[in-house]
């Protein structure tokens, strides 16, 4: 039984950092479904790669739908300053303009509880979940943002439309002053109208607002501190992780401190290799894995725990 639908590309990353230069698998849907996997097994994926991706194995997921069409994968090249600012050298779409919405809606399955649409091409996005709200309006629909596609006003738009009709919406601080065009937070987050939106902070931490109003949940920064390996993807790992545990249990504190952590984990390593094979059937099980971080009184690394 698929529980949640993760829409969007599956990449070919080469980074660069302090660390290093590696090659790697990427893509916003594919790190969105992995932070979820974390903690829901029935998760789905719908992709395209081409005849270049060598990463199939990757494909965990309990309803893989991969595209394999002719041509290059979707690849990103980005460098990271030593304060892990970012710079997209190099993209290519390729394969990812494959995705379409007529395919996604024959791949919706009647017992599907929601769909996350990562970033894509606005006008594409807008259309999906038009489609998906006309044959199947019961479905949750998660929207996420980003910087790189509000740089033109008709994106912007349709950014703005697929969110008023999504019903969680997640995007940080810079994203909403990209998308609204304005500095004041309160008064931006009103000239959106999904029934949740979720405004990430980074270190500060989370805002929710929803019918209920607006509720800020500080964030779990403090165990990732000096052990930053690789913070590609760590949004839509945060993403993922958020949507497929607040599906579980409903409450919103819960989920942002169980994203928090697994994208905090995933960041200590390259890509996803920390939380790959990392799974807990409930979030007190996550809780005692944080705790095991002060094994004995003394601080533990991370990776003491992730690597066995």
């Amino acid at each position: 039984m698929t529980e949640i639908l993760f829409v969007g590309h599956v990449s070919i990353d080469k980074i660069k950092n302090i660390h290093g230069e590696v090659v790697q698998p990427g893509g916003a849907a594919l790190y969105a479904a992995m932070g979820a996997k974390t903690i829901c097994k029935d998760i789905a994926i719908f992709s395209a790669i081409g005849e270049d991706y060598k990463f199939r194995e990757v494909f965990d997921f309990e309803y893989p739908i991969i595209k394999r069409v002719k041509g290059e994968s979707t690849k990103f090249f980005i460098v990271y300053d030593k304060d892990w600012n970012p710079k997209y050298k190099k993209v290519v779409i390729g394969a990812g303009a494959k995705i379409t919405t007529k395919e996604l809606i024959k791949v919706i399955r009647g017992n599907i509880k929601a769909i996350h649409i990562a970033p894509m091409n606005p006008p594409k996005v807008e259309k999906m979940i038009r489609e998906i709200k006309k044959q199947y309006p019961n479905i949750i629909i998660s929207l996420n943002s980003s910087i790189h596609y509000l740089n033109k006003s008709i994106n912007r738009n349709s950014i703005l439309n697929a969110a008023n009709l999504s019903d969680i919406f997640i995007l940080n601080e810079k994203e909403l002053r990209a998308l609204i065009g304005m500095d004041v937070v309160s008064e931006a987050l009103r000239k959106i109208k999904s029934k949740i939106i979720v405004l990430t902070l980074g270190e500060i931490g989370t805002i929710i607002n929803s019918e209920k109003g607006i509720e800020f949940i500080p964030a779990m920064t403090a165990i990732t501190k000096n052990l930053l390996v690789d913070v590609t993807g760590a949004g839509d790992t945060w993403a993922g992780s958020f949507l497929a545990s607040y599906i579980k249990y409903k409450d919103w504190r819960k989920a942002v401190g169980y994203a928090s952590f697994i994208s905090a984990i995933k960041c200590t390593g390259w890509n996803f290799e920390k939380i790959k094979n990392l799974r807990f059937n409930n979030i007190e099980e996550a809780y005692e894995f944080i705790i095991a971080l002060k094994e004995k009184g003394r601080q533990l690394r991370l990776t003491d725990i992730t690597d066995k």
